[in-house]
């Protein structure tokens, strides 16, 4: 995933708190173990090299990702996909067998790229760690666009955490408050690029604004700040409305020093 990951946690004594913060870091490699499609060796990397030709037997994680993706796929009508193609992909990207977990791409030129799951997935799982250790409260930042807690600060009703002004660096266009929930950001890279895919045409969204997703998952957050940033206006409505529960904010930065906020849901 190659992100910055930061882990504070109260209630917890040193030794126990290292001990958190080891096992997370172990899940953290291995999901990018498995997950990394520039390793050749990994298992991503083994199926989008197979499964154009012929179908792939995965492990039991990776067969349960992909068929969590088509549940995603289906529900954000497109909008987030985990297949990418140059000509865009507009039905089934892959074949499911879930008596053996083979894996089969529907067309040739499909690709598997899991990095709009991955973050999530990641940290909804070392948020059941966090949980499971007893802490009193944590908040769990994944490269400041995945963020994530458990209960509220210690000296307060919740977790408060900024978004960045895009216009106007070195401020803050939002905030959000967190008490075990999770929040994701998808927009322009730091450096300004676009770097979110349109799943329908297989090219870039070329848009300046940010959706800022919050609620309970963190992997759902993300799967709808992606779906959300790609899916035009008139298709935004109809996806929140598969995601009970979840509030979806638009935030526009302007570089006159304004910010504007649409509620999506």
């Amino acid at each position: 995933m190659h992100t910055h990951i930061e882990l504070l946690l109260t209630g917890l004594g040193r030794e126990q708190g290292e001990r958190v913060a080891q096992e997370a870091e172990r899940r953290i490699k291995d999901m990018e173990r498995r997950f990394n499609r520039h390793d050749m060796k990994s298992p991503l990397a083994v199926l989008n090299s197979r499964a154009a030709a012929e179908r792939v037997e995965v492990d039991d994680e990776l067969f349960m990702a992909l068929e969590l993706c088509e549940v995603f796929r289906v529900a954000t009508r497109g909008y987030f996909s985990v297949a990418t193609s140059e000509a865009g992909v507009e039905r089934t990207p892959y074949i499911l067998d879930g008596a053996t977990h083979g894996v089969k791409f529907t067309s040739d030129g499909v690709q598997l790229d899991m990095g709009g799951f991955a973050k999530g997935f990641a940290l909804d799982q070392v948020l059941k760690l966090t949980r499971e250790s007893g802490a009193a409260s944590a908040l769990l930042n994944f490269g400041n666009s995945s963020v994530a807690a458990v209960g509220h600060h210690p000296y307060g009703e919740w977790w408060a955490v900024g978004v960045e002004n895009t216009a106007q660096r070195g401020t803050l266009a939002y905030e959000v408050h967190l008490c075990d929930a999770a929040m994701s950001v998808s927009g322009r890279t730091p450096a300004g690029e676009y770097h979110i895919i349109d799943p329908h045409t297989g090219l870039k969204v070329a848009q300046d604004g940010m959706i800022v997703v919050e609620g309970r998952s963190a992997l759902v957050a993300e799967v709808l700040s992606t779906a959300l940033y790609a899916a035009p206006q008139s298709e935004r409505e109809a996806i929140m409305q598969q995601f009970e529960g979840y509030r979806a904010t638009e935030i526009i930065c302007h570089k006159g020093g304004g910010v504007e906020k649409r509620i999506i849901k």
